[in-house]
């Protein structure tokens, strides 16, 4: 085998283990929580980490959507993560990103004067700007698909005015951003360099470039620039960033005070991926270097439970940085969601359908209340009456099918009514949308199971499913327990 091929098979054990111990840490509500208020931050990572894993018929994934999709963000990070993530997996995230375009700060204040025409975003409404947080603001609106009045020149005199002047000229941090973009009177601890705030700022730049959204031509603050400038800023940008790895190939940020980079952390490492990424796959050598090293020292890090630093948020984010699964790393063989090099990480069986197994039963929310998810039964051949629920919000309530089936004989009405006489057996799942008078509208996962009337005698039949569970744990214990002779 070859240095590479050994190097690509310890990135995709590190995956698959990866995802084994988020699955085995989710709350029953669907949400990820590491640090106190991480919560849509560590579920939003977990959707992306889920998407690079092919995990994406999951009922794991299905349940971290819907909880996604209705988990009220305070801050601009939390509201900026939600958005790109649920946009990354199809979703209409256009409500969550009008918020976001309605608390930006259109005017913005630099070196004693103020310019208006431009969008920058602090950490909630009113807070001074943060290279991080507008970075993250315009990604949301990027991924969602939002535009406005102006949206283009704002855009751009922001970037021209405030992002560009902002980038560092001096050693050691030629190329790189501080955390907050300038403001009159700021502490000189301020004007150092971020990791973060460099790696946000120039995946955005980097992407906004790529999507036509930086308008060409001229060259001042009040014109419109050349995507020459745009891209010295961006090579300076990453030329630093790469040479914020340790000797072990690690990512690390460098002291505000003394310059030095510190220890490597898994969490600066994936960001540095995360924008590195995007020029390695223009052929940029120097960032498929970096990235590949840093990948080998993520891997290496890991603990023995599967876990970076036992934190759902750094977990989700490291997996997301690993390369996307492809060719057998995708194999499901029982088709119920989770991978096979999952289910074998699991120790489950990756011959039976058993992925809801995993789900914890604590579900932490009320069905269709909370708009996780609801489950009911009914029988077949029998009437079948159940009234959906809205959740929060102005009713009356619209209820609309969106994704999946309702079992044969059965609709929904737009008032939430499913009635109908069943007549197929089986599992369900399919999603719906509620909306409210204001138009907000909430995702919900339904399931409902059909089952056959129980027969006269007592005997209730298996269905084929189970039959399959039987004889795949006979087997198993077959293995276990050999048979021995007399």
């Amino acid at each position: 085998m070859t240095f590479a091929s050994t190097a690509q098979a310890t990135v995709d054990d590190a995956r698959a283990k990866g995802v084994k111990w988020l699955i085995e840490t989710q709350k029953g509500d669907g949400s990820f929580a590491g640090l106190q208020g991480l919560e849509v931050q560590s579920t939003s990572a977990a959707v992306d980490a889920m998407l690079a894993a092919g995990m994406t018929r999951s009922p794991q994934y299905a349940r971290a959507l819907a909880w996604l999709a209705n988990a009220l963000g305070g801050s601009l990070d939390s509201r900026a993560w939600q958005a790109s993530a649920l946009a990354s997996a199809g979703r209409d995230a256009t409500t969550i990103a009008g918020t976001i375009r309605d608390e930006r700060n259109t005017v913005a204040a630099q070196a004693g004067s103020t310019g208006s025409g431009r969008a920058t975003w602090g950490a909630y409404p009113g807070y001074g700007a943060s290279t991080t947080d507008t970075a993250l603001g315009y990604g949301a609106l990027r991924s969602a698909g939002m535009s406005y009045t102006g949206d283009a020149n704002e855009l751009k005199f922001t970037v021209l005015c405030n992002i560009l002047p902002a980038q560092l000229a001096v050693s050691p941090w030629f190329g790189a951003w501080p955390q907050a973009l300038p403001q009159s009177s700021q502490p000189a601890h301020a004007s150092s360099g971020s990791l973060s705030a460099t790696a946000f700022m120039l995946y955005e730049l980097k992407k906004q470039m790529q999507a036509g959204r930086i308008s060409t031509g001229g060259t001042s603050c009040n014109s419109n620039t050349a995507p020459a400038s745009i891209d010295t800023a961006m090579t300076s940008a990453k030329t630093w960033l790469i040479a914020q790895a340790n000797a072990d190939s690690g990512f690390a940020e460098r002291n505000p005070q003394t310059g030095d980079l510190e220890a490597s952390s898994p969490v600066a490492t994936a960001l540095a991926i995360r924008a590195l990424a995007l020029f390695s796959a223009e052929g940029d050598s120097a960032s498929t270097t970096a990235i590949t090293n840093a990948r080998t020292w993520l891997a290496i890090q890991q603990n023995a439970d599967g876990s970076w630093e036992g934190d759902p948020f750094v977990t989700a984010r490291v997996v997301a940085a690993l390369p996307v699964a492809v060719g057998t790393q995708l194999t499901d063989s029982d088709q119920d969601g989770i991978t096979d090099v999952v289910e074998q990480q699991l120790g489950t069986q990756i011959m039976v359908a058993d992925a809801q197994n995993q789900l914890d039963p604590n579900n932490n929310a009320v069905p269709g209340i909370t708009a996780t998810s609801f489950s009911t039964s009914g029988v077949l051949g029998e009437p079948f009456s159940y009234a959906l629920s809205g959740s929060g919000g102005n009713g009356p309530f619209a209820f609309a099918r969106v994704n999946g089936s309702l079992p044969p004989g059965l609709t929904m009405a737009a008032n939430g009514q499913i009635t109908g006489t069943p007549s197929a057996t089986g599992s369900y799942a399919f999603d719906y949308e509620v909306t409210d008078t204001t138009n907000a509208k909430t995702l919900v996962i339904g399931r409902i199971d059909v089952a056959d009337a129980t027969p006269s005698d007592g005997d209730v039949p298996l269905p084929p499913w189970a039959v399959v569970a039987l004889g795949a744990g006979l087997l198993g214990a077959m293995r276990r327990y050999p048979v021995r002779a007399a």
